[in-house]
């Protein structure tokens, strides 16, 4: 089991490559290809904490799960090339990087570097919410299918995700549990407003993304002791301007 473990990042390097060319081999293969890469991260997550004898293993497969599920179901709505490959090539390096922090972080702690697994989640966790955005936007608009449908799917990825950040920030359930549900709450109202204005759905994600990262930062000022009613309006004033720049600047369908 040690020895497989130690193999696990290049692994998903190839599980990664083999979901992406069978997805553009054969797109109705979907379901089967998130289901394998499904089993594939649950694997890997077990396999590589199982020296440690981690009760809660599944908790380190949910960033690379949630970020491959997420992307290749974004494959399906864009028609760009140039942009399908750039992304593929950035989540294969994040796979990589990800499951050998992982590895250290389980097996060799001496080699990992404290905070790796925080900050990596962190920025993937907002890449993750704008493509998980984009594709929702983007099924609707293409696809037609039921509003409040999307909605609930949303609703439980996003609760993955705010799930998983508060894992790799190690966050005290039961003091901080109750600011999951309220950005929970907060970004599906926000969702649901931005459903109603008729931008690109790269745009719309990137704009509910912005929210996110807001809340995001509000929180981990809270739970560090950081949070001021300047650095508040500062990180405010920040969202605002991107948000005006954005929709000035925006082709309106």
């Amino acid at each position: 089991m040690k020895r497989l473990a130690n193999f696990i990042p290049l692994l998903s390097v190839v599980a990664w490559l083999a979901a992406w060319w069978s997805l553009r081999q054969n797109p109705q293969n979907f379901l089967i290809i998130d289901a394998l890469m499904i089993i594939f991260c649950l694997l890997g997550a077990k396999i590589i904490s199982a020296k440690a004898k981690e009760p809660h293993w599944w908790n380190a497969a949910l960033l690379p799960l949630l970020t491959n599920l997420i992307v290749l179901s974004y494959f399906i709505i864009i028609s760009s090339q140039a942009l399908i490959y750039t992304v593929a090539a950035v989540v294969l390096v994040f796979n990589y990087i990800y499951w050998r922090f992982v590895y250290f972080y389980y097996n060799l702690p001496s080699r990992y570097t404290s905070f790796s697994l925080e900050n990596l989640s962190f920025y993937v966790n907002f890449i993750g919410v704008f493509f998980l955005g984009a594709l929702a936007y983007g099924v609707r608009a293409f696809l037609q299918y039921n509003f409040w449908l999307i909605l609930a799917g949303v609703a439980v990825v996003l609760g993955l995700i705010l799930y998983q950040g508060m894992w790799a920030t190690k966050v005290e359930w039961h003091r901080f549990g109750w600011y999951l549900l309220a950005h929970l709450v907060i970004l599906l109202e926000f969702f649901g407003v931005l459903a109603l204005l008729p931008l690109n759905h790269n745009l719309l994600g990137f704009l509910w993304a912005a929210v996110y990262y807001l809340l995001l930062i509000l929180f981990n000022d809270l739970i560090s002791h950081r949070f001021s009613r300047r650095r508040l309006w500062f990180y405010l004033s920040l969202v605002v301007v991107g948000w005006l720049l954005l929709l000035l600047t925006a082709s309106w369908l």
